[in-house]
């Protein structure tokens, strides 16, 4: 007997049968696959990377922070460990997920591991020699995935402490064609300006930069015989002695001269728009300024004030006090014996900072600036700036040269004879009467600005600015004058910031 459908029963079972079909052959993978496989995946991820602290190789180990990129898969440390740190038997913690198969270092042409396959496990003292190349694998649980990081322990290979005075960086004073009697280098409105006695002949040469800018020349016909080592800049102008003590100024480069009607017997720097002397006035002696404030009236100098020889005045603002205040050391006493003392002038009186007897020794023409030293956390493994002041220079009361750097890391106070690395070299013949200028270059490529620092997003340093040391002049132990520029820098200031 034949069966007949209804037509609609007939198009209802083709499109049921159509559909399933469709379904059997695009069907993707389920979603509880999916996940799985992402999840799997994603606990290959290494959240926290550090090393175990061991005070035999170097102190903070524990506190050096590492960075972990994970799209390049790089693990490393930005501040580099100390010049010097052993890392071939370093401890690790690593953090990760707690289901995953296996976290294997592999070392490969390391100096006491050159192939070797370490499995790190929570709690591990196995340790591992980062002076190879070396990878960190982490497995996940089924085995499916691993992801690879490139681990490195960054140390410097430079001593960043030492300060480097190139011998290829050294220059000749500018504009000297004949026999340098005397030269003397100071700051005026950003530029240096240097005045040389050229066997009698007087050249002022300026620039903006000592070493690789060029020197501009201008003759200097003085209608007096200067003494070119009271040379001295402020804000108004330049200054300078006569042969007689007599102060003259130039408000247009050197180019004409202006009695100013006193007599000095030094003078011992500028602070803002004034100069600073000492003299005597017939029955004591007394500091003096010019131009004088309203109401100025001359103090008598302490007997242990030098009337000459004091170093460079150098301004120092600090968070101790509330007004810039100046600082100069040493000189020749009224009695004429040298002093070591320290003096500071805050705008409207002297006082003395320091007298490191027993440390600093008693000299005359010294040069005393200020720059910078770092000093290591008794904590951590991270260094802090300090600005330290510095004595390189000057004759000793027996006559011979001073060839010791003295510092004071608390504004003068206390004095200790330098280390090691703040020495100057022994290619920098000693002498006396020298000049030193701190200078910032701007490091690094791209506009001569700094990054600023955002708290709520850190980004890549590209510049940076970095301190720099000009010595000029100054005389050898037989009065002669030396014609030399020399360059020095604390290699660490040259670093690649972090950020």
């Amino acid at each position: 007997m034949n069966r007949h459908f209804p037509l609609y029963i007939m198009v209802f079972l083709l499109l049921a049968t159509t559909v399933a079909s469709c379904n059997k052959k695009d069907e993707p993978t389920t979603s509880t696959e999916s996940n799985y496989s992402s999840y799997s995946y994603s606990t290959t991820l290494v959240s926290a990377f550090s090393l175990k602290a061991n005070t035999k190789i170097a102190v903070g180990l524990d506190s050096v922070i590492f960075a972990i990129d994970q799209e390049r898969g790089l693990i490393y440390n930005a501040d580099s460990l100390p010049y010097g740190t052993r890392v071939t038997a370093l401890c690790v913690n690593v953090t990760s997920a707690s289901t995953v198969a296996s976290r294997q270092f592999i070392v490969k042409n390391g100096t006491v591991q050159k192939d070797t396959i370490i499995t790190y496990r929570s709690g591990s003292n196995d340790s591992i020699d980062f002076s190879g190349d070396v990878t960190l694998r982490v497995t996940s649980r089924d085995g499916v995935n691993t992801r690879d990081y490139k681990v490195k322990v960054n140390v410097h290979q430079q001593m960043p402490d030492l300060i480097v005075w190139d011998q290829s960086r050294r220059r000749d004073l500018p504009n000297v064609s004949s026999t340098l009697r005397a030269s003397k280098t100071v700051m005026l409105n950003g530029s240096f300006m240097c005045l040389v006695d050229d066997n009698g002949s007087y050249v002022l040469s300026t620039t903006e930069d000592p070493m690789t800018g060029p020197w501009s020349k201008k003759a200097i016909t003085f209608p007096f015989v200067p003494q070119v080592k009271s040379f001295t800049a402020s804000v108004q102008g330049l200054y300078i002695l006569d042969e007689t003590g007599e102060l003259y100024s130039s408000a247009d480069m050197g180019t004409s001269w202006t009695h100013c009607g006193v007599s000095w017997n030094a003078i011992v720097g500028a602070y803002d728009d004034r100069i600073l002397g000492v003299k005597n006035d017939g029955t004591s002696w007394v500091h003096d300024e010019y131009p004088a404030r309203d109401g100025f009236v001359s103090q008598k100098l302490d007997s242990n004030f030098p009337v000459s020889g004091m170093s460079q005045l150098v301004m120092a603002a600090n968070e101790w006090t509330a007004k810039q205040q100046a600082m100069c050391m040493g000189g020749v006493l009224a009695s004429g014996a040298l002093t070591n003392a320290v003096w500071g002038y805050d705008g409207e009186r002297w006082g003395m900072v320091s007298n490191a007897s027993g440390v600093l020794p008693a000299m005359s023409d010294a040069t005393l600036f200020s720059y910078y030293t770092y000093l290591r956390s008794t904590t951590s493994a991270t260094y802090n700036k300090r600005v330290t002041w510095m004595v390189v220079g000057g004759r000793l009361a027996d006559g011979t040269l001073n060839t010791t750097t003295y510092i004071s890391r608390n504004q003068g106070i206390n004095w200790s004879k330098g280390e090691e690395t703040v020495l100057l070299p022994a290619s920098i013949p000693a002498f006396s009467g020298a000049q030193v200028i701190v200078f910032d270059r701007t490091l690094g490529a791209g506009a001569p600005r700094l990054n600023s620092y955002d708290p709520g997003q850190v980004t890549p340093v590209t510049q940076w600015d970095c301190s720099y040391i000009y010595l000029f002049g100054g005389y050898a132990a037989n009065g002669t004058a030396l014609g030399s520029v020399w360059e020095g820098v604390l290699q660490r200031l040259t670093f690649k910031p972090v950020f």
